[in-house]
């Protein structure tokens, strides 16, 4: 297998100490996104002990809920959940005249509210604010059984409003001004991180004199095979903040794809087989630190004025460092080409639809929907009948957890549990231990800012492992906070670890048995898709076509193929989850679609890479003859890869005769090319190609 395949593989459920310290490892802007939680949740204790405003557990959980990793996601989210509390609430207080003594049709309602708030939630442009509206709604309803008469409930829910609301605007104000964090300074925090890996790569090679032979680096591979949705996002940030960077749009767009190349094209240097370094590759070495040093220096300006360059390049032999010394260039000249001094127009927005396009054709959306609002109803229907309204976290679960596939939920599901048993421990251990010696308001601002500290850690932390800081959050300040004086009751954390299993084990069955959206089986329409966008971008360089004809779609194409590879190793790690051993899925084994990523992975960036300046150059150079035998080459890999998509939608395995008669004829033809390095890259992808689809290297 090529080195490239062998280590860019998806990143497989790691062992759990391995998972756990590179979950838990600090990065720039953790420590005081914590702090910031730490003072919004002190502010919020002292505020709601003091004018003894009731919910005080959901108003510091809402302070988790709110922060994001920069200040403008952090301001929409709380303008966002402002405005669907409100509408919520207005909503529940009008239908509690309908509702209120008449369960027969309390019940309807709150189904109908949970399956509207879940289908907008996949549907709606503004997924979270329909989320929160019909979850909310339906959750208001559930308190009505609880009320002794409407005056009780009416006051209870205007106090739950503004138990939610004043900690969401002052968790909003403090991150306004208190070391706020910038998305621009992410954006230039995640393009640095690609050039400083880089520049890692470098020094060790110069240190050694060895390029390539490491067998492990994690992060790196990390940040070769996750993509750049994150920058691309932090840009949209930044733009909304400083207007004046749309004038750079384009070129800090081109510089995030370029960046997204090194990175890849780095992993592959490092992960190569180990060659001695010829005196041409310690001087490009050297060369290329240089200019990553001036990259580094000149990213965080928002105005780049780019010095004139002053050195000589020099060509290395190890192709691996001349796939990086290009993409280095190709990640300057989208910084100095995309930077016109007058600058240039503002890029024209259009405005998204309100819908999804298939909202109300395609009856996943639906199916989504029906499924949680079953699953919630049967735990409100449980914990009802039961008499038991201390589990009632079940229904907040069922709705909570639920995502667009199987393997997704259950992930969820688990960090839902693990967290609320490490912060219902925890808080077991302060009643015992802490709280019944507690005698002024100073001692509990200091334990709870010390329980915030532990669980905004982890909740700042990755996708992987976020939930569960906030899981921690709350089920500690369940535990903490109950009442406006000292209290040991124990039974608060027992109900709402029983409610929490309760709702897993429901939507379990739910997701697995009615409708099931598995991982698997979107693996592999999404690496079908990436595919066939690869073979799209096979056949853009024609013979007559203008050296600036590719750059007009490989741009999008490239973005496209980018956004299903992350896609494809988000999903290869929920498959865990759903433990399937159907017969439609026999063929295609969860070993042997990691593998086919792996492999796809490989051929992309080779791909991308022949569709450079420097090599369409290259290409430009050679006879007519040997032009159209790459042509046709290129045009029979394009047929092949169609092939394999089909194959993994369910059609017949892909025939790989036409490929190797292609490229018998154009081995023929270029036998005889010297001093052009387009061949061997040629060569690698078909031979990488080859291994997309191969069974015996996968088993």
């Amino acid at each position: 297998m090529p080195a490239p395949a062998a280590n860019f593989g998806p990143l497989r459920w790691p062992v759990w100490i391995a998972a756990l310290r590179r979950e838990l490892t600090p990065f720039p802007g953790r420590d005081l996104t914590v702090f910031r939680l730490v003072i919004v949740v002190a502010l919020v204790t002292v505020i709601s002990m003091t004018l003894q405003v009731p919910q005080l557990p959901l108003s510091a959980f809402f302070v988790f809920f709110v922060t994001k990793e920069n200040r403008v996601l952090t301001a929409i989210t709380g303008v966002m959940m402002i405005i669907g509390a409100t509408i919520a609430m207005s909503c529940s207080l009008f239908l509690y005249r309908y509702t209120f003594d008449y369960p027969e049709v309390r019940v309807p309602v709150m189904a109908g509210l949970i399956f509207t708030g879940m289908f907008l939630s996949r549907v709606f442009l503004l997924g979270p604010l329909g989320f929160v509206i019909g979850f909310f709604a339906a959750l208001t309803q559930t308190t009505a059984e609880s009320a002794p008469n409407t005056d009780v409930l009416v006051r209870g829910l205007l106090w739950l409003w503004v138990a939610l609301i004043y900690p969401i605007v002052l968790t909003v104000i403090i991150n306004q001004i208190l070391l706020p964090a910038h998305p621009w300074d992410a954006l230039v925090r995640g393009l640095n991180a690609r050039l400083e890996a880089a520049a890692a790569a470098l020094r060790r090679m110069l240190d050694t004199g060895v390029a390539g032979g490491r067998t492990d680096n994690p992060a790196l591979l990390e940040l070769a095979t996750r993509g750049s949705s994150g920058l691309i996002n932090a840009l949209k940030f930044s733009e909304t903040q400083d207007p004046a960077l749309l004038r750079r749009h384009a070129s800090l767009i081109s510089a995030i794809a370029a960046g997204e190349n090194m990175a890849a094209t780095t992993a592959a240097l490092e992960f190569r087989p180990p060659i001695a370094m010829a005196e041409d590759d310690r001087l490009c070495a050297e060369a290329l630190l240089l200019e990553i040093v001036r990259l580094k220096n000149a990213l965080p300006k928002r105005e780049l004025v780019w010095p004139p360059e002053n050195t000589v390049e020099v060509t290395a032999t190890i192709p691996h460092l001349r796939d990086l010394q290009f993409a280095v260039k190709c990640f300057h000249n989208s910084l100095v080409g995309g930077n016109p001094v007058g600058g240039a127009p503002p890029p024209k927005h259009t405005r998204p639809p309100l819908f999804v396009a298939d909202a109300f054709t395609n009856p996943v959306h639906f199916r989504f929907a029906l499924k949680v609002t079953l699953a919630a109803m049967l735990c409100y229907f449980i914990y009802t009948g039961l008499a038991w309204p201390g589990i009632s976290t079940a229904f907040v679960t069922c709705c909570f957890i639920a995502l667009g596939s199987t393997g997704a939920t259950m992930r969820k599901g688990w960090l839902r549990i693990l967290g609320c048993s490490l912060g219902g421990l925890a808080g077991f251990l302060c009643i015992l231990w802490l709280i019944p010696h507690m005698e002024s308001i100073v001692s509990l601002v200091l334990l709870t800012a010390a329980g915030t500290f532990l669980a905004g850690w982890v909740a700042v932390g990755g996708e992987r492992s976020s939930y569960a800081g906030l899981q921690a959050a709350f089920a500690f300040f369940m535990c903490i906070f109950q009442g406006f004086a000292p209290e040991t009751n124990f039974t608060v954390i027992r109900d709402r670890v029983v409610g929490i299993l309760l709702g897993i084990v429901v939507s379990t069955i739910i997701f697995h048995h009615l409708w099931p959206e598995r991982a698997i089986d979107g693996l592999r329409q999404t690496l079908a898709r990436v595919l066939r966008n690869l073979s799209r971008l096979l056949v853009l360089l024609q013979i007559n076509s203008p050296l600036e004809t590719p750059g007009k779609d490989l741009d999008k194409i490239r973005a496209e193929i980018t956004r299903g590879l992350d896609s494809t190793l988000s999903l290869s790690e929920l498959m865990i989850y759903e433990q399937l051993t159907s017969d439609t899925c026999a063929v295609f084994s969860p070993d042997r679609l990691e593998s086919m990523v792996a492999s796809t992975q490989a051929l992309s960036l080779m791909i991308m890479a022949l569709h450079g300046r420097a090599k369409i150059e290259e290409w430009r150079r050679q006879e007519p003859a040997v032009q159209q035998a790459e042509v046709v080459l290129r045009a029979r890999a394009a047929e092949y890869l169609e092939q394999i998509a089909a194959y993994l939608e369910g059609g017949k395995p892909p025939d790989t005769a036409a490929l190797e008669d292609a490229f018998q004829s154009w081995s023929e033809r270029v036998a005889f090319v010297t001093g052009n390095d387009r061949p061997r890259l040629v060569r690698r992808a078909v031979g990488q190609l080859k291994q997309v689809c191969n069974r015996d290297r996968a088993e």
